[in-house]
């Protein structure tokens, strides 16, 4: 992942490289329907478990953009969601194509970055490694 969209805590940033890595992988099969309906699905699996950790470590650090936050998840979650319909033509596949990566990187740089600053900031404060 480019150092850009680097948190610098390890968990989240494994989690966004596993989801580089299938969005990734939908650009380069989106004329395979078979197969990228199933990357899909993968990714909408791992969306929701990195939304679930990163929901619950706001809960945890009383994060007080949290509502915001999760409120975006929901928005990228719906539309990600939203891709899965079967009957989509060649024009639709080519539109999304780079759609889940888009929404993914600006979702790192507009939410989680302030959120990896703010857990740092109370991490030190709270004196946790």
């Amino acid at each position: 992942m480019d150092e850009q969209y680097i948190l610098g805590i390890d968990e989240l940033d494994s989690q966004h490289d596993g989801i580089e890595t299938i969005c990734i992988a939908l650009q380069e099969v989106f004329k395979d329907k078979d197969l990228w309906n199933n990357l899909h699905e993968k990714l909408c699996e791992r969306l929701r478990f990195h939304f679930y950790a990163e929901e619950s470590i706001m809960e945890i650090f009383a994060y007080p953009e949290s509502q915001e936050h999760r409120k975006s998840h929901l928005e990228i979650l719906k539309s990600v969601e939203s891709y899965k319909d079967e009957n989509l033509s060649e024009a639709d596949f080519e539109k999304l194509r780079d759609q889940p990566m888009q929404l993914f990187f600006e979702q790192i740089l507009s939410q989680d970055m302030r959120f990896a600053a703010f857990i740092k900031k109370n991490k030190e404060r709270l004196g946790i490694q």
